[in-house]
């Protein structure tokens, strides 16, 4: 089995079924990873990780699942002020870190 050390590069764990730190970390970008948001070599990291920990890959079977009972069920568009707010909102939060 193996995990993700502290700059993301692949390292032995230590016991099948164990979490650690590596385990946090993969879990850390989990929700980045699922939504396809990390970059390529980060993806792969991660993808490594839960190939080999079963307890990770049970971790983003749920969230999958989880996102696609949400994305299935609220089907209902945002009102148009309301996406306009969040957009407004998003952009400047753009803006200001990249500052």
């Amino acid at each position: 089995m193996t995990g993700l050390d502290a700059a993301g590069t692949s390292t032995p764990a230590e016991g099948q079924g164990s979490c650690g730190p590596e385990c946090e970390q993969a879990l850390g970008r989990l929700f980045a990873y699922v939504d396809r948001e990390l970059e390529p070599g980060d993806a792969d990291q991660v993808r490594q990780h839960i190939e080999d920990c079963r307890p990770c890959l049970d971790e983003i079977a749920v969230e999958t699942m989880l996102k696609e009972l949400v994305k299935r069920c609220c089907q209902d568009k945002a009102p148009e002020d309301l996406r306009v707010r969040i957009h407004a909102q998003l952009t400047t939060l753009r803006v200001t870190r990249t500052l």
